[in-house]
């Protein structure tokens, strides 16, 4: 099974959804929300796509295969570039850019920093990788692994917390 940044980021909101997600059961296509998201990114800084790349890059962990696809990376300047649409700031977002830090040094990429840009809030925050930060992603690498790896699915969360996510109907349709 591969780990890639999209699994990293979800292991920090729900263990249900990432094992679903890394078993090809995806529901974003009925989310109005994943599409709000998508557009936010492709439309906030139109500008971008000129002057950073795209960049699909790969690597391993412990035997463990990882990928990423980086949407804007400014190659110049080593900085990667992650849109948000979420109105709240959340540290999946930072594990996402410092895994797409950690993968792009890993294969001898100069990565700076990252930048998350939330359009709504009108903010931008900095995203830094230190030693400290290289742990706690290997870490999370070996624990979004092992939740793949499980036989079964593991449980919903409490359905309050759920009732933004794409999986919502998949988890609770059966639910009074």
């Amino acid at each position: 099974m591969t780990i890639n940044a999209t699994l990293i980021n979800i292991l920090h909101i729900c263990h249900r959804e990432l094992w679903l997600h890394a078993h090809v059961i995806r529901m974003e296509h009925t989310s109005d929300i994943v599409s709000e998201g998508r557009l936010i990114g492709e439309e906030s800084y139109p500008q971008r796509a000129e002057k950073n790349q795209e960049v699909q890059i790969s690597g391993e962990f412990e035997g463990i295969e990882l990928s990423a696809k980086i949407d804007f990376f400014d190659a110049k300047l080593g900085v990667v570039h992650e849109t948000k649409k979420s109105a709240a700031k959340e540290l999946a977002h930072i594990a996402q850019v410092q895994f797409y830090l950690y993968l792009l040094r890993k294969n001898e990429i100069v990565a700076n920093y990252g930048t998350i840009e939330y359009p709504k809030l009108r903010q931008t925050d900095r995203v830094e990788l230190n030693e400290d930060d290289v742990t706690a992603i290997e870490s999370k690498i070996k624990r979004a692994y092992a939740i793949t790896e499980q036989e079964n699915c593991p449980p919903a969360l409490l359905k309050s917390k759920c009732t933004n996510c794409s999986y919502f109907d998949f988890c609770w349709s059966g639910d009074e």
